[in-house]
């Protein structure tokens, strides 16, 4: 039953809160995740970062010590879900490294604008893996935690309606401008530093929320078929009959 419900009705009570004087509220969890977006998109491409409240602070040059830096911190981690069989985490992190790999050499070149850009879309891509999280292992922290899984379930479904929200409303409403004692709002530096036009800038992001909803359909799909075949399994029917 959680798993059939919660996230659409995660999701579903998101998208009703954003559309009421509590996205002030938040718009704050955004915020950590825009934040932490730019940082983390900094970190890839080998530059240092320190995100703030509102603003985060970055190198303009990449560093060979910085890429090492996260190279490790990513091997380390591999290797410690490796250690534990968590084999989700072991995929997780392989993925990341590629990741790294392609912001090192294939996309050095657009290190900048991608720091720019996974503001919002690094709050998107976050708010997803958040979700995702819902579906833990039994055996993880997270699930036995039960109000931690839950927690965040609630913040990345709110999270990711906010920025949604943002760029499929009227175009009018986008925070172009000047963010007092920092810079040029993101769609501001997007547009009159790299030339973006609204529409594309529109669409990039919109096209990023679509993957993650697919890729939240998918999770989805799993959790039900897969709690299916293991309600159906002979040693469940056996537990449940002798519960009974």
């Amino acid at each position: 039953m959680y798993r059939a419900l919660a996230l659409p009705l995660a999701l579903l009570g998101a998208r009703l809160v954003v559309g009421t004087g509590l996205r002030m509220a938040v718009r704050m969890l955004t915020m950590v995740l825009h934040e932490s977006g730019h940082a983390l998109t900094s970190w890839l491409t080998g530059r240092w970062a320190v995100p703030m409240l509102w603003v985060t602070i970055h190198g303009d040059q990449r560093s060979l010590l910085n890429a090492l830096a996260v190279t490790a911190a990513i091997g380390f981690g591999g290797f410690r879900a490796w250690v534990a069989r968590r084999w989700v985490w072991v995929v997780a992190a392989g993925v990341v490294l590629i990741v790294q790999l392609l912001c090192l050499t294939v996309w050095r070149f657009y290190a900048e604008c991608m720091i720019i850009f996974f503001g919002e879309g690094g709050a998107l891509v976050l708010a997803t893996i958040l979700m995702a999280l819902f579906y833990a292992d039994r055996e993880s922290v997270l699930y036995k935690s039960w109000g931690l899984r839950w927690g965040l379930l609630a913040i990345g479904a709110a999270a990711f309606m906010d920025v949604y929200r943002t760029w499929s409303g009227p175009l009018e409403d986008l925070p172009f401008g000047e963010i007092e004692g920092v810079n040029f709002s993101d769609p501001t530096l997007l547009t009159e530093m790299f030339g973006w036009s609204v529409p594309l800038m529109v669409d990039r992001y919109l096209r990023l929320a679509r993957l993650c909803l697919m890729a939240l359909a998918v999770l989805y799909t799993w959790g039900l078929i897969s709690t299916y075949l293991e309600m159906r399994s002979p040693a469940s029917r056996a537990e449940r009959i002798d519960t009974a």
